[in-house]
């Protein structure tokens, strides 16, 4: 497949460097020369400088001859362009653009085949949003993702010093769980994440993902003794109203939350308080003592630092902390924050970065593939694929499938129905396969569903 990449920050890199690995020919436009020098030196891909929208530009990085384009430069209105530019005048048949602002995303009848060209519009702020949302609902998960349209949730736990989980193994997992189904998927010891064994032990300190149905959450949750919840009636304190916070605030409002948000921009504060009915705008410091004292930090049940500057997340979240908030989500633009804030207590992270690829990934992915995201620090993967009728995973027991190493079925979606299952149970054509991988054996995973390349 030939992929043409416009923007070469994070999300541009990782993009290009998933795709560059799976064999595809990856060509990446930047205007910043450090960026792509950075990139060439990674990874096998073409760079090309200059602004993405210009028609020049985009035929030197092979638009002609291109199946797909990405657009995921940091301007809205470059990204629309050349998506309009990629399609007048290169016939590219599949575009996908990064857009932030609302106004857009919002207005219908703006995208389409007939209107602006673009086949699908990846919003980084309404990806982290719901990522938020979902973090709020299990407050005591340190992550919580939803897949099979809402019926199954994969939520991370930390094992506990003196938990039921502590020093047990997971062949002995179901002698604690008793009738409520459920399968550990990934697990993480000493900041290693892999697909646990039957002989696994879980020892305090480590981290679980475990797959559930969600009807079943509350009953996991109390078997675990923690705690879950919806946000009505809750204290949550916000600070930053950008556009992350503001759809976050939206949504909590909608829930019934009682929430106090405090945004440092003057303006920006004047035109949230016109946005909202039953959430509180405080124009101030979120690093203010004083201020978040006044507001009553120390009572709060929730605290969610969504500012577009990391460093202000980060400290504000440990003075939340030191505060005693129970729950406390900080918002990690930047990768290179990613592995030391769980260090220093901060253990509820959203990356809009990390959202915004998984959904780029997902679309572009071979096949039926439904639903994808990536696990913890992005060292796993987990597909929601649709097995065909021409699929090699068909009619054959789980205990004799040859997956790829560190891979696992956590879930089958059947009729409506959840199977969490054994190694006797065989996927049968149109299930839906909840399966978790490495990031190096996603190619061979999409192998087993015998799938192809679909554009739409």
């Amino acid at each position: 497949m030939n992929v043409v990449i416009l923007g070469a920050g994070e999300v541009g890199y990782h993009i290009a460097s998933r795709l560059a690995t799976e064999g595809n020919n990856v060509s990446v436009v930047d205007q910043d020369a450090d960026r792509l020098q950075v990139i060439a030196e990674a990874m096998d891909v073409k760079t090309v400088c200059g602004k993405a929208s210009y028609p020049s530009i985009l035929e030197q990085a092979g638009a002609k001859n291109a199946d797909l384009l990405i657009a995921v430069t940091t301007n809205d209105e470059i990204n629309m362009l050349a998506c309009q530019v990629a399609h007048s005048l290169f016939k590219v048949p599949t575009k996908v653009a990064r857009v932030r602002e609302t106004d857009y995303v919002s207005r219908k009848g703006l995208i389409g085949r007939d209107e602006l060209p673009i086949d699908v519009i990846i919003s980084p702020e309404a990806e982290a949003a719901k990522v938020v949302m979902g973090r709020l609902n299990v407050s005591s998960a340190l992550d919580a993702r939803e897949f099979f349209g809402g019926k199954l949730q994969l939520v991370e736990f930390i094992v506990r010093p003196k938990s039921i989980l502590a020093g047990l193994s997971l062949k002995e997992f179901p002698d604690v769980m008793g009738e409520l189904p459920v399968y550990v998927v990934a697990h993480e010891h000493n900041g290693c994440w892999r697909v646990p064994k039957g002989n696994t032990v879980l020892l305090a300190g480590d981290s679980i993902y475990v797959a559930v149905a969600c009807q079943q959450l509350d009953t996991l949750m109390h078997i675990l003794d923690f705690t879950y919840h919806s946000p009505r009636g809750r204290n949550v304190l916000m600070v930053g109203g950008g556009h992350i916070g503001f759809i976050v605030a939206k949504e909590l409002e909608k829930a019934g939350a009682l929430v106090k948000l405090i945004e440092h921009n003057e303006k920006r504060a004047e035109w949230l308080s016109e946005q909202f009915n039953n959430v509180v705008i405080i124009q101030g410091n979120a690093l203010d003592q004083k201020l978040l004292e006044e507001e009553n930090i120390d009572k709060m049940e929730d605290f969610l630092a969504m500012t577009n500057d990391d460093e202000t997340n980060i400290l504000s979240s440990l003075i939340a902390k030191r505060y005693g908030v129970p729950h406390v989500v900080t918002l990690v633009n930047r990768s290179i924050y990613n592995q030391v804030v769980r260090q220093i207590g901060l253990d509820v992270t959203v990356s809009p970065r990390l959202s915004t690829v998984a959904s780029i990934l997902g679309f572009v992915r071979k096949g039926r593939i439904h639903g994808m995201a990536s696990l913890a620090d992005g060292s796993m993967e987990v597909l929601e694929a649709e097995a065909l009728e021409t699929s090699t995973i068909l009619n054959t027991p789980l205990n004799k499938l040859a997956l790829p190493e560190d891979t696992v079925i956590g879930a089958i979606l059947r009729n409506g129905d959840i199977i969490v299952p054994n190694g006797s149970v065989q996927v049968e054509t149109h299930d839906h396969v909840l399966i978790v991988t490495t990031s190096a054996s996603v190619a061979a995973v999409e192998r087993l569903f015998e799938v192809h390349l679909e554009f739409f």
